[in-house]
């Protein structure tokens, strides 16, 4: 298993010091899919220049509505390719699709509508796949922070309509806390899994709550998942926490392999 964190360019020194494999940044603020080839030059610098690989990438639309009456499809579908695109210029593997505010269902907006605009949205994500073999992760949330797609059985439900290499599943136990979903969930819908969050009790950093990170590596195992794992977390002390965090992790994964 590797071990990732969903932090800015800024701490990547820290994680890095702190052992992990890789760190998850934001798709929409680092890739800058909006903006032109010499903004982008010069983030791309900045990212390859960081002293961890950026495997993955979380943050994925911002400011471009994938569901309701407002969706602009040309545009989308351009800011997914040149998204994608860059993601693999820089080494990037998964990028997660949560986008809570951008897939929410408006007033007057039925299911069956939204469902039709985010499987046209992975559609375009799946075509883009094809040229840049970079996985698109669908996010299930919990409810108070979207009303679509909350459970890892929505969300593998949607990556099977798809049906096509491009498109898979995540797994992230903060929501699936937030909203008391059992973890065995992850078991039923294994085979479409392809990424991973956590973070502790009340999200806050690993190590520093209750959570049963022991139960939830046994449970990828069963699942048949051993890829990554991002902590996805509110850091209140990062120097301190990151490392203690990561022994957590590593500590708990070990002792479910036993």
């Amino acid at each position: 298993m590797k071990f990732g964190a969903c932090v800015g360019v800024d701490k990547a020194q820290i994680f890095a010091e702190a052992g992990y494999d890789y760190i998850e940044l934001s798709a929409s603020g680092e890739l800058v899919p909006d903006e032109d080839e010499a903004s982008w030059a010069e983030k791309r610098g900045r990212i390859e220049a960081l002293p961890l690989p950026t495997e993955t990438f979380n943050l994925f639309i911002r400011g471009l509505k994938v569901v309701g009456p407002d969706v602009e499809p040309e545009r989308l579908e351009r800011y997914v390719h040149t998204t994608l695109m860059r993601a693999e210029q820089v080494g990037g593997k998964v990028i997660v699709f949560g986008s809570g505010g951008m897939r929410r269902i408006p007033p007057g907006y039925t299911l069956d509508e939204a469902e039709a605009d985010v499987l046209r949205f992975l559609n375009y994500c799946a075509d883009a796949y094809e040229k840049t073999g970079v996985l698109v992760v669908v996010e299930p949330l919990n409810q108070s922070e979207c009303n679509f797609i909350n459970t890892v059985a929505e969300g593998a439900a949607l990556v099977r309509q798809i049906n096509r290499p491009g498109v898979r599943n995540l797994a992230d136990t903060y929501h699936m806390e937030k909203d008391d979903e059992p973890l065995d969930a992850i078991v039923r819908d294994g085979d479409v899994l392809a990424h991973c969050h956590t973070a502790d009790t009340e999200r806050l950093a690993p190590g520093t709550g209750v959570y049963d990170h022991v139960t939830m590596f046994r449970t990828l195992r069963e699942a048949g998942y051993d890829a990554r794992l991002s902590i996805e977390c509110k850091w209140n002390d990062i120097p301190t926490e990151a490392g203690t965090a990561l022994a957590h992790l590593r500590n708990a994964y070990r002792i479910a392999q036993e």
